[in-house]
Order: C-alpha cells, then sequence, then structure tokens
C-alpha cells in the first residue's frame, strides 16, 4: 500500500464521504488527520476512506468544434486582407455623371443684337436701326438705344445766355417720346452739351427744360 503521505499530501485537497477537506497530518497509525472544509471539525481518517480529487482540467473541445472555429477563423483573416489589400484593378465609379458617348452639338451662339428698347417711360419701343454719328459725337450717346443719327450742332455765339452759346447734341430717335429721351440725354450730357432730340413725331430742347414741340401735322 501506497504510504499515506505519497497519496495525501500535507495541504491537499481529499473527498470524504462525498465532502471536500483539506488533509492537516498524519497520525502514529497512519491515519490521516483532516479539516472539514464545510464544517471546519477535524477528524482521523484511514487513508481508503479518502478520494484524491483528480485536478480540474479544462474540457477539450470536440474536433468538430475545433474545425469550426479554424475555419472561422480562417475565414475572418481572408476577410480582413481582402480588406486591406483589395486588389481590384477597375477603375473608381465617379460620382459625376458620365459623359455621353455621342458629343451634342452645341448650338452656335446667337450674334448679339442690339436692343432697340424706347427709354424708361417711353410708351413706343424703337426698331433696329444701325446708328450714324458725326464727328465729335461724345462717347455716352452711343450708350443709347434706337439711336438713328447723331452730331454735334454748333452754338451761336452772339446769344446772351452762355447756356445757349454752347455746343448741342442732336439726336433723332427712331421711336419714343421726344421729351423723355432728351430728359435722359441731359442727365448724360452734364453742363457741357446742350441737348436738341427729335423723334418722328415730336421734337425737344433742354433750353426750355425739354420742353416737347408735336410734329405731327395733320
Amino acid at each position: 500500500m501506497t504510504p499515506a503521505t505519497q497519496s495525501f499530501p500535507i495541504g491537499s485537497i481529499v473527498l470524504y464521504t462525498g465532502n471536500r477537506a483539506n488533509v492537516t497530518g498524519y497520525t502514529a497509525d497512519g491515519d490521516v488527520e483532516i479539516r472539514m472544509l464545510n464544517t471546519g471539525s477535524e477528524l482521523s481518517v484511514p487513508p481508503d476512506r479518502l478520494s484524491p480529487l483528480a485536478p480540474s482540467t479544462p474540457a477539450r473541445p470536440s474536433r468538430a468544434g475545433l474545425i469550426f472555429g479554424t475555419g472561422a477563423a480562417s475565414l475572418f483573416a481572408l476577410a480582413m486582407i481582402y480588406g486591406l489589400f483589395d486588389t481590384d484593378t477597375s477603375e473608381p465609379k465617379s460620382a459625376a455623371p458620365q459623359a455621353s458617348s455621342s458629343v451634342e452639338r452645341l448650338a452656335p451662339p446667337s450674334e448679339a443684337v442690339p436692343t432697340t428698347a424706347a427709354d424708361p417711360g417711353s410708351g413706343d419701343p424703337s426698331p433696329s436701326v444701325a446708328p450714324s454719328y458725326g464727328a465729335g459725337v461724345p462717347a455716352w450717346v452711343k450708350r443709347l438705344q434706337g439711336v438713328k443719327a447723331a452730331y454735334i450742332q454748333p452754338g451761336n455765339p452772339e446769344e446772351a445766355d452762355p447756356a445757349d452759346r454752347r455746343d448741342s447734341v442732336q439726336i433723332e430717335f427712331a421711336g419714343g417720346d421726344a421729351g423723355q429721351h432728351c430728359t435722359a440725354a441731359r442727365t448724360l450730357a452734364g453742363a457741357e452739351y446742350g441737348i436738341i432730340v427729335t423723334t418722328p413725331t415730336g421734337m425737344a430742347v433742354d433750353s426750355n427744360h425739354c420742353l416737347s414741340v408735336n410734329l405731327d401735322t395733320p
């Protein structure tokens, strides 16, 4: 029979009648001195009444579980590698819409047509005309719309009023109200020029505050 000191080392945990006990020593006749862990009582019992506790061994996974776990880990690793080292060489899709393979023909830009609308407040739009400008006409006259012709009318040095001695810009419009055209031109001319405006139906001069005269005779 194996000595008790070898089967049950002091400090080891053993089973006695189904209860756990701690080996504390040995008696002279070979009995094992134990302390019950659940009650704390101390006993001396023969070695054959004790059973050693098998060391707890973690349960080994089944072969099927091991294969499944290994396979899942491999798939996860492959997914990580594919995500980090994506070798797809296809061009990324652009967020902007792709141009159509058939090139659309752009309509040629329309040529600028000079607007001939009358000045604000004019009742009749003026038709498109090709204006003619005489020598010395100020640049601002060429910005007016609906002009048929413009030229400088020399002033009369004999006039007593200095405003009457200055040169005037005579402007012929294709339509509209003469008084309204005169007022607009007067603003642009400043004090340098007098203004004489004619239309098919009227005339206005600024020496009389763009006073209009009806030219439409019965």
